[in-house]
């Protein structure tokens, strides 16, 4: 906002077209206010600014989106698809962003909240959970206002058998999955193969649009303390 929002224009002069703002920006009134002006300037920069929202994560709890019934029988948490799901039009009706992106779209991927807990002999299952809320919210929001973006943040590996993330079929009612393509780590880093090989899997399993994600930082080796990467760095990263 500072200098009639220099950072903004210099952004969109670089070639960035699109925000995520973090759902903090719009669930703290005074933050609201600041919201409110970024989205409109994006606007007339020609920026879509995009909310940021948790999904199945709240205040920092997990929120398992499977309930078990007993008997290896379970059921979709319908009142949790509706809670996220009129966050989202809040977003989209009292901010007027142009996308919704959906980060914690997924199981944590340990214990009680592993995907592979959470499949049930009457046919609920983990990955069924995340592509049911996909659709939903897909249905919802397309019979509101058409042209609204919805992308979601992947996990990479075995995203089904821990996550419940299946792309293949998230993809069915996601315009753009970004897979969090992330090399380097406290204890390791990960070769350019890797990262090749992770975007090639995603690519291969559905025609929706990938994004990579990308770091922008490393970490001191040994420890959680993380070093800023220079643009150079990034770009090397993205040339891969």
């Amino acid at each position: 906002i500072a200098n009639d929002f220099a950072e903004l224009k210099r952004l969109k002069g670089l070639g960035y077209d699109h925000v995520l703002l973090n759902y903090y920006s719009f669930d703290e009134p005074t933050r609201a206010v600041k919201a409110r002006q970024i989205i409109a300037k994006a606007r007339e920069v020609g920026m879509l600014v995009h909310a940021w929202l948790q999904v199945f994560n709240e205040g920092g709890n997990w929120v398992n989106p499977v309930e078990d019934l007993g008997f290896r029988e379970g059921r979709y948490k319908q009142e949790e698809y509706d809670r996220i799901i009129d966050k989202a039009n809040g977003y989209i009706d009292e901010f007027g962003v142009d996308g919704i992106h959906l980060d914690y779209v997924r199981f944590s991927g340990v214990g009680a909240n592993a995907a592979y807990a959470n499949n049930y002999s009457n046919g609920v299952t983990a990955g069924g959970a995340i592509t049911e809320f996909c659709r939903q919210l897909r249905e919802y929001i397309d019979s509101r206002l058409e042209g609204v973006i919805v992308s979601a943040a992947m996990m990479t590996g075995n995203t089904l058998y821990y996550y419940g993330q299946e792309p293949s079929q998230m993809g069915k009612y996601i315009d753009i999955l970004m897979p969090m393509s992330y090399k380097y780590y406290s204890n390791k880093n990960n070769d350019n193969s890797w990262l090749r090989g992770t975007l090639r899997t995603f690519l291969e399993a559905t025609t929706t649009q990938i994004w990579a994600g990308i770091q922008s930082y490393t970490h001191v080796p040994g420890s959680e303390n993380v070093i800023g990467m220079t643009p150079e760095q990034m770009l090397a990263d993205m040339a891969v």
